[in-house]
């Protein structure tokens, strides 16, 4: 029974532990596009670009819901395309929980690639990627 008791013990202090060790990132996402023509900022106006993520004005940090998510990652993106007379600028903001078993979610580089195909053939457009590894970033 003592050894029960004991081990027990041990399981219940591992389960605080673990769950005290869980990360806390801001999860949120500002997004601003403007362009030349009113036309397409009136269009703009009624579109929700956050995903369903809360503007990070308003966000508070929160615990990342899965244990394999153990980075803070700030990534911040801007584009500004021209066609004619016509031009339109991004700026995006994104601030989420990753995991560094995803090479792609934590590495520069790999999620810079990605980027770049995204938007290739616009000149003027550039890319950030940020990782931490401390609560509340």
């Amino acid at each position: 029974v003592y050894k029960m008791k004991m081990m027990l013990s041990v399981i219940m202090i591992t389960c605080v532990m673990v769950g005290a060790d869980a990360l806390s990132c801001y999860q949120c996402v500002d997004m601003d596009i403007s362009s030349t023509s009113d036309e397409i900022n009136e269009m703009l106006e009624s579109l929700d670009l956050s995903g369903g993520m809360p503007s990070c004005d308003s966000a508070t940090s929160t615990e990342c819901d899965n244990v394999m998510m153990d980075t803070c990652a700030a990534v911040t993106v801007e584009a500004t395309m021209e066609q004619g007379d016509q031009s339109a600028t991004m700026e995006m903001s994104m601030k989420s929980c990753v995991s560094t078993s995803v090479p792609e979610s934590v590495d520069e580089d790999k999620a810079c690639e990605g980027f770049e195909a995204t938007f290739e053939g616009i000149n003027d457009s550039s890319y950030k990627k940020e990782t931490y590894t401390t609560d509340g970033c």
